[in-house]
């Protein structure tokens, strides 16, 4: 279990600290150099002090998504147009910059993750997932839909400083919050969760910037 949690703002005095992690975390597994990051990180460490985990995330009223800049539309008239929710940007929010030191670290991210995104009435969370990251859920049986495509023509930034992310096939895709939540919980009530110690997507589950 992870001790500890913040989270950790823009303004925040511990901000470059969790910014350098996540960065170093994205170096070493696609030999990325990013500088720019979600502006809500939550952070954990163990009971040392040590940082062992860290995702960012957005809510869609506080403005444009990164994901929507490999969409054709803002994502709640695309998720109202397939057919798969009617809700307002306040209960749409993206998650990235997802970096944690080992798979069973990443899994409670997860779990924390969701109980977060449940207590701010997110109701559908989109964020960018590799082919290996969406096995990877397909196995915990975390429902997504896939929206398309994510595309490294479609930033406005230079996607360059990915590195080899782009070479892994992400797409954009959603899931809803309490639906993951509610199986995740009864999960870990029974111990029956999957075990994917072995898949390093779990080490670094790269999501939306």
């Amino acid at each position: 279990m992870l001790p500890q949690s913040q989270v950790v703002g823009p303004q925040d005095p511990r901000r470059h600290e969790v910014e350098q992690f996540i960065a170093d975390v994205y170096r070493n597994r696609y030999g990325a150099s990013l500088h720019a990051f979600l502006p809500h990180l939550l952070a954990f460490r163990d009971g040392q002090g040590q940082l062992v985990a860290a995702v960012g995330m957005r809510v869609g009223s506080e403005g444009p998504l990164f994901v929507e800049q490999y969409l054709d539309e803002p994502a709640q008239a695309l998720l109202s147009h397939r057919e798969i929710a009617c809700v307002g940007r306040d209960r749409i929010a993206e998650i990235g910059n997802f970096a944690a030191t080992t798979p069973g670290v990443a899994r409670e991210l997860i779990v924390r993750l969701t109980d977060m995104l449940h207590a701010a009435r997110v109701r559908w969370v989109l964020f960018a997932a590799t082919q290996q990251l969406r096995n990877t859920l397909d196995r915990l049986h975390l429902v997504t839909v896939d929206l398309g495509e994510a595309s490294p023509g479609r930033l406005t930034g230079d996607a360059s400083q990915w590195g080899s992310y782009y070479q892994a096939r992400p797409k954009v895709v959603c899931g809803n919050v309490a639906a993951g939540r509610a199986f995740l919980h009864q999960a870990l009530k029974q111990d029956a969760r999957p075990r994917t110690d072995s898949d390093p997507s779990l080490q670094v589950m790269v999501g939306a910037q």
